[in-house]
């Protein structure tokens, strides 16, 4: 077998770390494992196995004739049976699959606005889909949606996995008090919701001010990331709150912290949320996506778009402090036996196999 990851970039994404996950975890599974990206190469491609494949596609248009012949060889070269094409990389799969006979077409849907997909527009996505040969959604919204509004019969939910994690990188140091630096891992985007998690953190901060929050993640140049950026250099907050950037192996350094967070308005599955379980740390979620099903009640689940709930949320863990230790470790546990690589790749081995 034989299979080709496509995605539009390398940046420090959910869907750009999903894809590079895949393209590792299958290389050693089955006969090649490639990837191609293509429109901006980034710090991601750090992270893919030195052996597999590589493409980068230099796409500049929507329709990059160029860049399209560049995939089409790439695959003919290599033999490629089935493309999965990761979120909004569906568009020139599906042109390559038309001049390609044989070429198995996937596409893997990350939406992160799964509570709001009514606002999502489809129109080349529904001309696309007819060439989807089936799709890998990362939560049941999204499995359904495929069915009713794509009416793509071979839709398939299949969880996010986590990749082994790094050594922990026991040299690095942190500002804050053991048992008090809570973290949050995700680009500084509107969705993500930062300034809720600052207003309840101003609240937590008012209750016990040793308490430090440590953001990671990229910041592009928009208005959002702009104003999150100079809020956290004012009072009250500029002296427990630390920007650290994009650190690409964060599993090498979760462990430092003791509280995961995650204060989205909405999501799809999210890999922080399997990375602070793989770390064992205590978590607060907002009920969105995927999260309470993942978090089976081993950790913090609050309605999104609450500053007060999600404050007593963070209370809550001091105060049931061996409780939400235990429910740590379960945790923990689960992230291990079901979002692990080794299970849920061969379930998506199995379904490349019904597909060929």
């Amino acid at each position: 077998m034989r299979t080709l990851q496509l995605i539009d970039s390398l940046d420090t994404g959910g869907a750009e770390r999903v894809a590079v996950n895949y393209a590792n975890a299958l290389h050693d599974k089955i006969e090649l494992s490639a990837l191609a990206v293509t429109r901006k190469e980034g710090a991601l491609k750090e992270l893919l196995h030195d052996e597999a494949p590589y493409l980068f596609l230099k796409r500049t248009n929507t329709v990059d004739i160029a860049a399209l012949l560049r995939l089409r060889r790439f695959i003919r070269q290599h033999k490629i049976q089935i493309l999965q094409a990761h979120g909004s990389s569906y568009f020139i799969a599906s042109l390559v699959k038309m001049i390609t006979p044989g070429l198995k077409l996937i596409w893997h849907d990350h939406y992160g606005n799964s509570e709001y997909l009514e606002n999502r527009a489809i129109r080349f996505l529904k001309w696309s889909s007819k060439t989807f040969d089936a799709v890998f959604a990362v939560n049941e919204n999204l499995k359904l949606w495929a069915q009713r509004t794509l009416k793509v019969r071979n839709a398939f939910y299949v969880r996010n996995f986590i990749a082994e994690a790094f050594p922990l990188e026991s040299s690095k140091k942190f500002a804050g008090i053991k048992g008090k630096r809570i973290v949050w891992v995700a680009n500084l985007r509107a969705q993500k919701n930062h300034h809720l998690l600052l207003d309840a953190f101003e609240k937590l901060l008012e209750t016990d001010p040793e308490y430090t929050l440590h953001l990671f993640g990229e910041a592009p140049n928009t208005s959002y990331a702009t104003s999150l950026l100079a809020r956290i250099t004012q009072f009250p907050v500029k002296k427990s709150v630390f920007y650290h950037g994009v650190y690409l192996k964060i599993s090498a350094i979760l462990p430092h912290f003791d509280i995961g967070v995650l204060a989205s308005a909405s999501e799809g599955l999210p890999l922080a949320l399997l990375e602070y379980g793989q770390a064992g740390l205590l978590i607060v979620a907002t009920d969105v996506g995927q999260c309470k099903e993942v978090l089976a009640g081993f950790g913090s689940c609050v309605p999104a778009n609450d500053a007060e709930i999600l404050t007593s949320a963070l209370l809550s863990l001091r105060d049931t402090k061996k409780e939400a230790e235990t429910n740590a470790i379960h945790f923990q546990k689960r992230v291990q036996e079901d979002y692990g690589a080794s299970g849920i790749v061969k379930k998506v081995i199995d379904i490349y196999d019904q597909i060929i």
